[in-house]
Parts: C-alpha cells; structure tokens; sequence
C-alpha cells in the first residue's frame, strides 16, 4: 500500500470512515450502515466544543483512500481558573492492510502533536496502551481502577457466569431473587441505606452550571461547561439506550433544600449499571454515592460500577466496593500544573468528559431508529 498523507477529517469522508469503521471494530464486513456515517458526522463535527484547530484526523493512501482514522473530542476546563483547551483521543482504526506500515501510530503522533494543552483518553486497549507508551504518554493511575458494588451477588455471579453480556438468564430468575433475597440479610450485601432526609430531582444543565462552583471547590482541574454543551451531551448521553436507562439526578436536603451534588448513570435492571459522573463536596460525596446505590438497587440493578476518583475513595471503601485494574485511562503532555492536577487526582474530569460512553460501538444502527 503507497505512502499517503495524514489531513483532517472532513464531513465528505464519513461514510468511508464508517465503512473502515465498521470492518475493523464491528461487523468485520467492508460496509456499513447509514446511520453510522450520520453519527460520525454528529458527533464529531457538529457537537458544540467542535474546534477546527483539533480536528478528527485521517491518513489516506496514495490512491486517496482512508486507511486510518483518529476521533477527536474536544473539552474545554479550567485549571486554577485558566481556561484550557483538553483533546479526548477516541477512535483510533487502521485498515488491516495498512498495520504494517504504522499508518495507526503516525495518525496518533500527529494528533497528540496538537495544540492542546493535553490528551487524554478513556478507553484504551492494551496495543494503544503500548502505542501511547512509545509516544511518551502515561497512565492516570486511580481512572485506571474500576470500582464495582454488588447489589444481588447471586443475580450478578450467574450474569457473568452464564451470560456475561449484561443480564443474568431469566430462566431460574425467581430462585435468584429468592436466594438474593437471604443474602441481603448478610452484613456484606445488605441494601444501600434509605435517606428519608434526602430528596433527588432530575438533573438539567441549569443546575449543574447553579452548583458547578461548590461541588469543584475542593479540586485544581474542573470542566468548563456551557448550557449549550450540557445539552448536547445530556441528549447524546441519553440516545445510548443499549447501555441502559440515563439516569441524571441532583441530591438535596429536605430541610431547607441544599444541594449536596448529582450523579450520572446508566440504569440496567438486571444488569450491570455504569457510573459516569459523581459530583459533590467532599463532605458529601458518601450521601451522593449512597443516594445512587440505592437508586440503582431500587431499579432492580444487580451491580453498580464506576471508576475510581480520589474524592470517591473512602465512600467506595466504606461501602465494600470491588476494585480492579482496567488500566484505560492515559494522559499525554500538559504542563506541570494540569498533569499534575490529573495524576494526584485534583480534578472533576469523568466518563462523562471522555468517549467511553458514546454509541458507536454498542448501538445498532442497522435497526429501527
């Protein structure tokens, strides 16, 4: 295959980007469906933090054709007060054709050769891993580590055992509530708390902006949201039904209505339910975080995981959360002070700021839509 050229993804080139796409990561077919380009072309060109100066990146041959595609999500937050400009490396494909050559690795150098102040990414294998490395990124150690609450370890163990998608077989299911039923009983598994005291109400992109302030006081590094952006993400957030049901709630007090913080998850009864984003002062973060288990546990979810954020740690430990190493979130350049505020954990940046929730590789675009 002749050497080509590395230049910015453009909204012409998204179906042959889908195309690629699709062979390498989904199908494995050289086709893809419609509403896969569209997506692309969404959320990748017409989000609102669109930046002309990071774009989405391909390399062509010298026949002009795609052969690799780096996605590029870019965040804007603010450190110390100073805005920042933080690129969010997402897909990255090579034609198979093209491996030998290295066309992946030269596209990923290219875009972290950017203007951004850093790069990150949230859901790396371990060849990316390996590529970052030689580029001279690193790990974020504790978004490395995923942290997982079991709410019915009966349900949840015969969900991985016997059908480790997402949901527990529903033949035997009334047995395994039964038997979940006694291990709740047991110290280890009890249901999370009530909170009588507590009230939760739907979460808009008014209130995060209303209480943004109090909740990353404690922290260096924050997002730099606008209502416009809260919105677009809310929606696309909410469009990935295959993960589940979005939940989005904001925590108060009964008495006298102070908000305590939010959280952002994905609800899947019978399932197991992802975390993206928990926000509170940290002498709240324990009632926030109760407040979601026992949502979750509620909603008739077997287990609830998320990843691990330094003001998150105690109230997970205290909780009996599991932890493993996942080892997917890597960081690139930044400046003393912004990569410093990520790897000591001084920083409100979550999946919700990432792409590891976004669609393109979980939703089916072939059916209705």
């Amino acid at each position: 295959m002749a050497a080509g050229d590395i230049r910015p993804f453009e909204r012409s080139d998204a179906a042959e980007v889908a195309r690629l796409y699709d062979l390498v990561v989904r199908s494995g077919r050289p086709a893809s469906p419609e509403r896969l380009a569209s997506y692309f072309q969404r959320t990748l060109i017409d989000y609102p933090w669109a930046d002309p100066e990071i774009p989405s990146l391909v390399h062509t041959d010298g026949d002009g054709r795609i052969v690799a595609f780096q996605g590029s999500h870019v965040r804007r937050a603010r450190l110390d007060g100073r805005g920042v400009r933080l690129a969010c490396a997402g897909q990255l494909v090579s034609h198979p054709d093209a491996r030998s050559r290295g066309a992946g690795a030269m596209l990923l150098r290219a875009y972290l050769a950017g203007p951004q102040e850093l790069t990150f990414t949230d859901g790396a294998t371990d060849r990316m891993r390996d590529i970052w490395t030689r580029l001279g990124g690193r790990m974020a150690p504790l978004p490395c580590i995923s942290w997982t609450k079991v709410l019915r370890p009966l349900g949840f163990s015969a969900s991985r055992i016997l059908r480790p998608t997402r949901r527990a077989p529903r033949a035997g299911a009334p047995a395994l509530r039964a038997l979940d039923a006694v291990a709740t009983r047991l110290r280890a598994f009890r249901p999370p708390p009530e909170q009588p005291a507590l009230s939760a109400e739907p979460l808009t992109p008014a209130l995060v902006l209303e209480h943004l302030p109090a909740v990353s006081r404690h922290v260096r590094l924050c997002p730099a949201y606008d209502e416009g952006y809260l919105r677009w993400m809310f929606e696309e957030l909410a469009a990935v039904t295959a993960r589940g049901r979005l939940i989005a709630n904001l925590v108060r007090e009964r008495a006298g209505g102070r908000a305590l913080g939010w959280y952002v998850y994905y609800l899947l009864p019978g399932g197991l339910s992802n975390v993206l984003q928990i926000a509170s002062a940290s002498r709240d973060t324990q009632a926030v975080l109760d407040r979601l288990l026992r949502d979750a546990w509620t909603g008739g979810a077997l287990a609830v995981r998320g990843r691990v954020e330094a003001p998150l740690l105690e109230s997970l430990g205290r909780r009996g959360c599991l932890m493993h190493f996942t080892g997917e979130a890597l960081i690139h350049g930044g400046d003393g002070g912004l990569s410093d505020a990520i790897l000591s954990g001084s920083s409100l940046l979550s999946r919700v700021d990432g792409e590891w929730w976004m669609g393109h590789h979980v939703l089916d675009f072939e059916g209705p839509a």
